[in-house]
């Protein structure tokens, strides 16, 4: 089952849990959120990206994340706090939340090579498949 997170959840308030609809598990139907496709008319910022998919996360702040609103070949890959600058907010629950983080994006033509490239780098597991591509999208995946 997929996961979602906002750049909020990620970043910042990484005790909140991911995006979630309650009634999720009143069905056999997985829970995808609403989204729409990026145009590719001006390099995506990560302030531009209001949902992201999980595709793996680790203790320590390591984790990777895939757009899916708006949906485009852009990827966040988070690798620990930074401790050096880190600001410390304690939450209702005496939490502490560490809102400075390392992370690096991947964008366009070649992303996904670059964030498995990463993730190897990492160690972190990662499996790929083949996957059907729209005509108006393939120069993003041909060399």
């Amino acid at each position: 089952m997929p996961f979602f997170k906002s750049t909020y959840n990620i970043l910042a308030a990484t005790d909140q849990d991911e995006l979630f609809n309650p009634n999720s598990m009143d069905s056999n139907s997985i829970f995808l959120p609403p989204g729409k496709d990026w145009d590719y008319s001006r390099e995506l910022q990560i302030e531009d990206i209001n949902i992201w998919e999980v595709i793996y996360e680790a203790g320590g702040g390591i984790g990777v994340y895939a757009a899916w609103d708006p949906y485009a070949e852009f990827y966040l890959v988070t690798t620990g706090p930074n401790l050096k600058y880190q600001k410390q907010v304690v939450n209702s629950n005496g939490a502490v939340n560490y809102t400075d983080k390392f992370f690096e994006t991947y964008y366009g033509k070649g992303a996904q090579k670059q964030v498995q490239s990463k993730m190897k780098e990492l160690n972190i597991p990662f499996v790929t498949n083949e996957i059907y591509v729209e005509n108006e999208y393939v120069w993003l995946f041909t060399d």
